[in-house]
């Protein structure tokens, strides 16, 4: 959001964490959005590399966690960095937007890494949705200048392999790429964890909670939840209660229009009559 929300940012969450960094430059939503690598690199600069840590999860606004973290990232190992959804970015140029041969960003990408690190290799993507940063990466990340330009799906990934940074593939966290079009039909379930605005259903998250092998991380959440629905009984529970509301509304709908039709009919009989 703009600086001028950061104070009340700050009154609200100041209680809940135990520091609070605003990012000092004033940029619009999607500038941050696209280079979301700088905002964490100023902090880093400012005030990361002086505390003491190993691992850093990027957790976003719109992101439901209902388990620790030290239980959802048991395999990644120290040094590694986590990129949801890693992948060659060949394998998404046909139909991903940001990889398309001509998109001027990714073309000035190629040229600063041929220039500057003297590589032609592969290049990676990713969606930015689960990431752990090694403190190690972004020690050389600051090192090299952290460069704004391309966009941050394919630069991070690209920069890690270019940096010798190991990826994780030991993890549960495969996003749904909705650009693809052979996941267009794809169950709900292989939806928790998308970078299209979907919100992953209610009913969705509670069958999941109520599961013991469930997920426990879910992109994008933008309604409130108890914190009590990490108990799988009272998750099961909340599930029924949400599921016959749901029945109910449905019948409610289909008996609403079934009346709305008969009244439609009489009045079409009645003018026939008259």
């Amino acid at each position: 959001g703009p600086l001028s929300d950061a104070n009340r940012a700050r009154n609200v969450l100041q209680n809940l964490v135990d520091d609070f960094y605003v990012y000092k430059s004033e940029k619009d939503p999607h500038w941050k959005w696209k280079n979301g690598d700088q905002i964490v690199t100023e902090w880093f600069v400012d005030k990361g590399q002086y505390l003491e840590w190993e691992t850093i999860f990027i957790m976003h606004w719109d992101m439901l966690i209902l388990s620790p973290l030290q239980q959802l990232f048991f395999g990644l190992q120290p040094g590694e960095i986590l990129l949801s959804g890693l992948r060659p970015i060949d394998t998404v140029s046909s139909w991903w937007p940001w990889a398309k041969p001509n998109n001027p960003d990714l073309e000035l990408f190629k040229k600063l890494i041929r220039n500057e690190f003297n590589y032609e290799g592969e290049l990676y993507a990713c969606l930015f949705i689960v990431v752990c940063y090694p403190r190690q990466f972004l020690k050389q990340y600051v090192s090299i200048g952290h460069p704004e330009i391309g966009f941050l799906e394919y630069k991070i990934p690209t920069m890690a392999k270019i940096l010798g940074i190991p990826f994780s593939k030991n993890h549960v966290f495969k996003p749904w790429w909705a650009s693809d079009p052979s996941t267009k039909h794809v169950p709900i379930r292989e939806r928790l964890l998308n970078a299209v605005s979907h919100e992953v259903p209610r009913l969705v998250v509670l069958k999941e909670l109520a599961r013991k092998d469930g997920c426990r991380l879910f992109h994008p959440v933008f309604k409130r939840y108890p914190n009590c629905i990490e108990n799988r009984c009272i998750a099961l529970m909340f599930f029924y209660f949400y599921y016959c509301i749901e029945i109910v509304s449905n019948v409610s709908r289909k008996i609403k229009s079934f009346l709305n039709q008969i009244l439609r009919r009489f009045k079409a009989m009645r003018h026939h009559l008259d």
